[in-house]
Parts: structure tokens; C-alpha cells; sequence
């Protein structure tokens, strides 16, 4: 992730190694939505805002030559750095050169921006002709129902969370267009399961820290009560090219 007012990664970049962490059919799911818009290899991708890794590790597997993750929290590539190559910088002044990345890959990072405009600007720069840049997020308007909105507040978190139509516009002021969007199944869960991950990542999620620790709590007994539940999350894959 990148620096960010929502979260502080510098301090909670362990929890987050552990707490983000996918299963492998997880991965697989993801690998396979994205080969069919990769361009023809070999592939050089930038995983920005890459966290701890987790995405730019599964990239190998995926068809990328190069992976280069780009990350500002110091204590953040730090817990990924063993496994991947990094690059400490910010979206919106990338330490890549210009048109030198056939990808770039943004998984729940894009909404921690400060200046959007300008990282889409960055964005454009890096990529070679005939790349695309592959979000993966939770989007406001689209992505399905999920075990998080039984909290009380939700909408106040939703409110961060990126829009599809706000992504298209920011992207075509750069003459991006949205040429797919689908809805990828994460994490299959139960309630049970899901409240133990809120009480674990309570101060290490954007969403979670929009909420009150009332509004915490609350969510927290409401999962509890129906523990064995199927507890399902969509997260959305948009693809944009130029």
C-alpha cells in the first residue's frame, strides 16, 4: 500500500503481511481473470502499491518476466522485500523510467492516492504502448453484496471506496478506456471466520477505520450470532487500455 491518511502502514505492516494473505485457489482465481488481457510477453509489470508482496509474488506464476513492486511505506517492502525486487516511491512520481512497464497492476490502492489525477498521469507515462493497467478493488457501484455491510456505518466506508465511473473518467482524461470489468470471487468464508478477521485488522483496513469502534463492535456480535454462515466478498477487476 501507499502512504495513506486511512491507515498506518508503517506500524501495522506486519498484521498486514498476515492478514492479507490469499490462499493459493484465491491467486489462481485472479491469475486466470487477468491472463486474458495481458499483452503478448515477455512482460514487464509494476505492482503499485504493492504492500508486502502479495501480489507481485503471484505475478511470476502469471506470466510476468519482471515484477517490480513499488511501495512508500519503508515498513512495508520491508516485510516483502526477501521474496521481490522493490522500489520505494509514490504513485504519483513513479521511479520507473518512461515506457518501461507492459503493466501495471493496482489491488486495493488505488482510493489511498492523494493526488489521483496525477498517479493516473505517472500511470501513463510508465506504460509502454499496448499496456494495460489492471485494478483490482471494491467498487461502490458495482461490486456485489458482501458480509461487510451488516455493519452500522458502512456507507461512511463505502464512501472510500473507488467508483467505477470516477476510475473511467480520472483514466480517459489519459485517453484510457474501460475495455472489461468483471466480479472475481475472493475469499470464500463464514461469519465466524470473517468477525475474527475484523477483530485481527480492526486498525489495518481502510474500510474498518471509517467506523466507530461501536459500529466495530456491533458488526462483530451480528457476524457472531450466525458464526457458521457463508460469509461471501466479490472484489472487481477493471482493465483499461489506450
Amino acid at each position: 500500500m501507499t502512504g495513506s491518511e486511512l491507515v498506518d502502514y508503517q506500524k501495522v505492516a506486519r498484521l498486514y503481511s498476515q492478514g492479507r494473505a490469499l490462499p493459493d485457489d484465491v491467486l489462481a482465481r485472479w491469475g486466470a481473470a487477468v491472463r486474458p488481457h495481458l499483452p503478448a510477453g515477455p512482460l514487464r509489470v509494476a505492482d503499485v502499491g504493492a504492500g508486502t508482496g502479495i501480489f507481485a509474488r503471484a505475478w511470476s506464476s502469471w506470466g510476468a518476466e519482471t515484477v517490480v513492486a513499488v511501495e512508500v511505506s519503508e515498513a512495508m517492502a520491508a516485510e516483502g522485500r526477501a521474496a521481490t525486487p522493490y522500489a520505494l516511491g509514490q504513485a504519483e512520481a513513479l521511479p520507473l523510467a518512461a515506457a518501461s512497464i507492459d503493466v501495471v497492476w493496482m489491488s486495493a490502492t488505488f482510493h489511498h492516492f492523494a493526488d489521483q489525477a496525477a498517479a493516473v498521469a505517472e500511470i501513463d507515462r510508465v506504460l509502454r504502448p499496448g499496456g494495460v493497467v489492471l485494478v483490482r478493488s471494491l467498487l461502490a457501484d458495482r461490486t456485489a453484496e458482501n458480509w461487510f455491510r451488516v455493519f452500522p456505518g458502512y456507507e461512511k466506508a463505502l464512501v472510500r471506496a473507488l467508483r467505477q465511473d470516477a476510475l473511467a473518467e480520472l483514466f480517459g482524461h489519459r485517453g484510457f478506456e474501460v475495455r472489461h470489468v468483471e466480479d472475481v470471487p475472493d475469499v470464500e468464508t463464514t461469519n465466524g471466520e470473517a468477525a475474527d478477521w475484523v477483530e485481527r485488522m480492526r486498525h489495518a483496513d481502510s474500510l474498518l477505520t471509517a467506523l466507530t469502534d461501536d459500529e466495530v463492535a456491533a458488526g462483530v456480535r451480528t457476524l457472531r450470532a450466525a458464526p457458521g454462515e457463508r460469509a461471501t466478498l466479490d472484489i472487481s477487476l477493471v482493465v483499461l487500455g489506450r
